[in-house]
């Protein structure tokens, strides 16, 4: 479609003039009721992809709220080794840097954990005495309180599936949680017993953030596991809250830059990749399902503008007798075509967004019927200028065949 701008206002006036036409009894005729119709379904479609795309937002901030909960901002990792020492990654110099808010040294082991005569396998995460500035499991504490260590006392905060698969109650003062590791060297078969360090520790509280969080791990003091283990000065990771979150990808670049090859250090979403790369192709899959059903509903705008061609062959013949060329004439069913397009296109975004915007701050549909928890749904601008690009190129096609089908009409009148 060659020249579609040019000459722009002509084009445009008449295009709209046909949107608009009406009989002289003053109803809309056929072609303008069809019109309309197409005009719906861009409505409904716009307004169908800025609501799915606004509720996987709201989902995906939902997740990264809670997991907020539990990983830090930064993760600093060694790369070919499970555990480092302490004094190889400069732990005392980069907890000095300006950016840096605070830090906490993390280790982590498979262990298993005994309750009450009940006993399951678990991944004990244990933190120092700055891991509840660095993360905020306070925030996620179900049952009593947030605490890991109080002077020379030890104590254990525990997933929820976890608590419950075991029975741990830590109102109860009799019952401890004895947590098993495997000594290091050989291990004595014929006393299985001997071949694992064991130790007591006060359940402090019950934490609930994810499943896959709260049926694995049980946070213990540091001091407490490097002793279990027999890994003195040894960890898995620092964790790192910043002073400034939008930061967070300049700090990492530093960080990764100043520790060499030989660590990793990782956003709070690149510690759950497989995670938000599954709400992202949802996200994408949705918008892509859409997006058909739109191109379906379509088809009928090409319908609408060949009837609208095909009534107006007089006035084609009118325009060609006053100079206009095929190709301005065919224009303006162009023209028509993006018209529809924009027009709906702008009615849904602004119906979507007033949508999105009542249940962001009212919350009027809940995720189930009793549930106190409304549907999270955020509405990003990003969206929709992709919705708005998506609609006009769709316009665009519409246009194809209308477009040359009047030009060949009116390269019949030459």
């Amino acid at each position: 479609m060659p020249l579609l701008f040019y000459p722009l206002s002509l084009s445009f006036k008449i295009a709209k003039k046909y949107f608009f036409s009406k009989k002289k009894s003053g109803t809309y005729n056929a072609v303008t009721v069809i019109s309309s119709i197409s005009l719906l379904g861009y409505i409904v479609g716009t307004c169908a992809l800025i609501i799915i795309l606004s509720v996987f937002n709201g989902f995906e901030n939902l997740f990264a709220k809670m997991y907020s909960n539990f990983d830090a901002e930064l993760q600093i990792t060694a790369v070919h080794s499970k555990t480092f020492k302490i004094n190889e990654a400069n732990y005392s110099e980069i907890t000095q840097w300006n950016e840096i808010a605070n830090a906490s040294k993390v280790l982590e082991e498979n262990v298993l954990l005994r309750y009450n005569n009940k006993e399951t396998i678990a991944t004990a995460k244990a933190v120092d005495e700055n891991y509840l500035k660095v993360a905020h499991i306070d925030t996620c504490i179900q049952v009593g309180e947030a605490i890991i260590q109080s002077g020379d006392t030890n104590f254990a905060l525990c997933g929820e599936s976890l608590a419950y698969q075991l029975g741990v109650d830590p109102s109860d003062q009799f019952n401890f949680l004895s947590i098993y590791a495997p000594k290091k060297g050989e291990i004595n078969f014929i006393n299985p017993e001997n071949a694992f360090n064991r130790d007591l520790i006060v359940p402090s509280g019950i934490f609930a953030i994810q499943p896959e969080i709260d049926g694995k791990y049980v946070l213990v003091p540091l001091r407490f596991l490097s002793k279990l283990l027999e890994k003195e000065n040894e960890i898995s990771a620092i964790e790192i809250k910043l002073k400034n979150e939008n930061d967070l990808n300049n700090v990492k670049q530093k960080l990764q830059t100043f520790l060499g090859n030989q660590f990793q250090v990782k956003t709070r979403f690149e510690q759950r990749e497989a995670f938000y790369k599954l709400v992202k192709t949802e996200k994408l899959i949705s918008y892509i399902i859409i997006l058909f059903i739109l191109i379906i509903a379509i088809f009928n705008t090409i319908g609408t503008l060949y009837l609208l061609v095909m009534e107006k062959i007089r006035e084609i013949k009118i325009l060609h007798s006053m100079g206009l060329t095929a190709i301005k004439i065919a224009n303006i069913f162009a023209w028509q075509s993006i018209f529809i397009a924009a027009v709906g296109g702008f009615i849904g975004l602004v119906v979507g967004l007033f949508i999105c915007l009542a249940q962001q701050y009212f919350g009027f549909i809940k995720i189930s019927p009793n549930s106190p928890i409304s549907y999270p749904i955020v509405f990003a601008f990003g969206d929709a200028i992709i919705v708005l690009i998506t609609i006009i190129i769709l316009g665009i096609f519409t246009a194809i065949y209308p477009w040359n089908k009047a030009r060949k009409i009116a390269m019949k009148l030459n």
